[in-house]
């Protein structure tokens, strides 16, 4: 079992042309992990030194991942276009955002919104309060759009920069 029986949004939601889902497949799992890490290799990675790739890829492919999609402290959602998996957002513990991405040729058509809804519902079940995300340079504007707020500067842990922020709930 990839995920325990814990509260969670509806499993798909269906706006316009796009299906959010709540991800729980192993495969559907492995394919929304590739799809961080081709986006961020694309948008994030030019911005990154060597050791910041490599903590990246050691997060999303390591036992810590795996751990917490066992134990059920990590939920994952998907955005689809027809059949196609175009966006990914992962939490960890109801509150926290580890993982948002969007293929490029997807960006600002509301997926990050849509998959932000989603997280924020699941959160609420959960009785939290405020959601955090540490977003990187590159994330920071959608952030912000989206009632982020930093609650501190940005920070550098093994080669991977981000800004901690919250959005109250």
């Amino acid at each position: 079992m990839l995920f325990s029986k814990k509260k969670s949004a509806p499993e798909v939601i269906t706006e316009g042309r796009f299906e959010i889902k709540r991800l729980t497949a192993k495969e559907d799992i492995r394919a929304s992990l590739q799809l961080a890490e081709d986006v961020f290799m694309q948008f994030e990675a030019p911005d990154f030194p060597p050791r910041g790739v490599e903590s990246f890829r050691n997060f999303i492919w390591g036992r810590r991942v795996k751990e917490m999609l066992e134990d059920g402290s990590f939920a994952l959602w998907g955005c689809y276009c027809e059949n196609q998996l175009v966006g990914m957002l992962a939490m960890r513990d109801s509150n926290h955002i580890s993982l948002l991405f969007v293929l490029g040729d997807f960006h600002r058509q509301g997926i990050g919104r849509m998959l932000f809804a989603q997280a924020k519902k699941h959160a609420m079940l959960h009785l939290k309060r405020k959601i955090t995300v540490n977003a990187s340079p590159y994330g920071l504007p959608f952030y912000r759009a989206i009632g982020f707020r930093e609650v501190s500067m940005e920070n550098v842990v093994d080669g991977v920069r981000s800004t901690p922020m919250e959005a109250r709930i």
